[in-house]
């Protein structure tokens, strides 16, 4: 029997800097699986797969700490900066496998009938956009679907390409629902529990050194300068039974020791979910380190989840505070609070944890703040025994600080949203680089327990 066939397509990476940490294209892994499901013959090309046997060594590894817990530096290509960023000092690259070997690949493979790209930040369209000029050049009837965020918050930018199909939107069952007239057998999702009742089809990478869970979509708050919660018509769970055999089977089948968790709002409603698996994970006693690149909110750490998570040894743990000035944190969405933000330190450092193990971040670039704003925050965050590591602003259309920050045709070319790529052109680099020597030479003192 004849199976159509689709090509999945993690493409390339454009931009100043790139760092595999544990970033796989999760929402077009859950994709896969359904069509396979369905019938179709599928495919990954994920040009950011380190252990892809077409991925040269990378120029850059990255520290040894993230190394061995399961990161790594990607493959880099220096080509010409677009000329938006030439009077911007830094090298523009191509991350991930090779130009030349991917056009090899393709050339050497049946053609598909479909190709799905994917894309996370939306100034990583230009990779989209390569990958989708060199399809058109090997294969002329093949047709091209485009999905990510890019689509999702700039519509009308992604139009002019010439994309068969835009799928705008990233809550699962709007993709599902764009797709279903050309793939009818994905009619049959009709609710989020349903689109997760598969897994993830992480058996398409050939090795593997960590997967990804995400155990809920959307998110409560609406900061200012965040989208995620915004295009997710509500805040969903998944049941935790659920979560915690996907985490066993992908040790069992994948032999991995890291899992990193993409969810937005992990600790939320978490007597639903999250502490259930914290228990049950207790139980298990899995060889794994659990990761929380997307941090966690301070609001809703107990003291029985600070230890449960850390004898369940989850290793990475980012907590946002972003701000320190109470007007600030209030005007920019209320998620926290320093009283709040103290009293889940306390947890986490009761729990075992040390200070330096804790990664809070500072938010840089927003606009309106000021060189005081900042070091009132870095001051404030040294002062508790903690080290704090600015993360930069990258302005996301669709939020209230993106409206203040229309500069520089910024609505008009997602090139602008690049964060490295804003912080030049917003002329704040130098003051970011004085605070970034301010925070190495600081001595930390050590962690007092506030009163």
């Amino acid at each position: 029997m004849y199976r159509k066939r689709i090509l999945f397509v993690n493409p390339w990476v454009y931009d100043f800097t790139a760092y595999d940490l544990w970033m796989k294209p999760l929402g077009l892994l859950y994709l896969a699986s359904h069509l396979r499901n369905s019938g179709y013959q599928v495919t990954l090309l994920d040009c950011m797969d380190r252990h892809h046997p077409y991925m040269p060594i990378s120029n850059n590894p990255g520290p040894k700490g993230l190394r061995n817990m399961g990161c790594g530096g990607y493959y880099r290509e220096k080509i010409p900066k677009p000329i938006q960023f030439l009077s911007i000092p830094r090298y523009w690259s191509r991350f991930g496998i090779p130009w030349d070997r991917i056009e090899k690949y393709l050339s050497e493979i049946e053609p598909p009938e479909w190709v799905f790209i994917t894309g996370i930040m939306t100034y990583w369209y230009p990779g989209q956009v390569a990958f989708f000029n060199l399809v058109r050049q090997i294969w002329k009837k093949v047709r091209i679907i485009i999905g990510g965020w890019y689509p999702t918050l700039c519509s009308e930018h992604a139009r002019q390409w010439g994309f068969d199909r835009i799928v705008s939107g990233v809550d699962p069952l709007q993709v599902i629902k764009q797709l279903s007239s050309d793939f009818r057998e994905l009619s049959l999702i009709t609710d989020y529990k349903k689109f997760f009742s598969v897994k993830p089809s992480f058996d398409l990478y050939t090795k593997l050194d960590y997967t990804v869970v995400l155990t809920s979509i959307g998110c409560p708050f609406r900061c200012t300068y965040c989208a995620s919660g915004r295009y997710f018509p509500e805040f969903w769970r998944r049941p935790w039974g659920d979560v915690l055999n996907e985490i066993i089977y992908d040790y069992q089948n994948y032999r991995i020791q890291d899992i990193a968790f993409y969810d937005d709002a992990l600790l939320y409603r978490t007597e639903e979910s999250f502490l259930p698996l914290l228990r049950a994970l207790q139980k298990e006693q899995l060889p794994i380190r659990f990761h929380l690149p997307n941090s966690i909110h301070a609001r809703y750490v107990t003291r029985e989840i600070a230890e449960l998570m850390r004898e369940c040894n989850f290793k990475t743990l980012r907590i946002s505070l972003e701000f320190s000035d109470a007007i600030i944190q209030k005007n920019t969405g209320n998620k926290v609070n320093n009283s709040i933000f103290e009293k889940a330190i306390q947890f986490f450092i009761q729990a075992g944890y040390a200070p330096e193990e804790l990664e809070v971040y500072l938010l840089f670039g927003l606009p309106g703040l000021n060189v005081k704003d900042y070091e009132y925050s870095i001051q404030y965050v040294t002062d508790l025994g903690l080290k704090p590591r600015l993360s930069l602003f990258s302005p996301i259309p669709g939020t209230p600080d993106f409206e203040r920050a229309t500069w520089h045709q910024i609505k008009d070319d997602p090139l602008l949203q690049n964060k490295i790529a804003y912080l030049y052109l917003s002329e704040q680099n130098e003051l970011y680089e004085a605070l970034q020597r301010k925070i190495s030479i600081l001595k930390i003192p050590s962690y007092k327990f506030p009163h």
